[in-house]
């Protein structure tokens, strides 16, 4: 079904005959299936090296100097600020 791309088959549904979202991800209030964690006190991924390439395109606010408004807007749909530039954060992936 992920047309051999990185994610797991079943962490994938089909949204066309050409592409698929992350599980969870379709509806209103998307949450991914493989985002472990409480938003707003740590989160992570659990697929990170087989990420998507939409999450691996998205960066959070202030990680190469600039803001991202989109990173602003997903925190603000959890009730969170936007990062500000001295919160950078540690990106550091979870070892599989």
């Amino acid at each position: 079904m992920s047309g051999g791309g990185l994610v797991p088959d079943e962490l994938v549904s089909q949204i066309s005959p050409s592409r698929v979202a992350m599980n969870g991800t379709e509806g209103k209030k998307p949450r991914c299936t493989a985002l472990e964690g409480e938003v707003g006190k740590g989160v992570s991924c659990s697929i990170y090296h087989q990420r998507s390439s939409p999450c691996r395109e998205f960066d959070a606010a202030w990680v190469n100097g600039e803001p991202n408004e989109r990173c602003d807007a997903a925190r603000a749909a959890f009730g969170l600020p936007p990062l500000e530039p001295e919160q950078q954060p540690g990106l550091v992936p979870i070892a599989i």
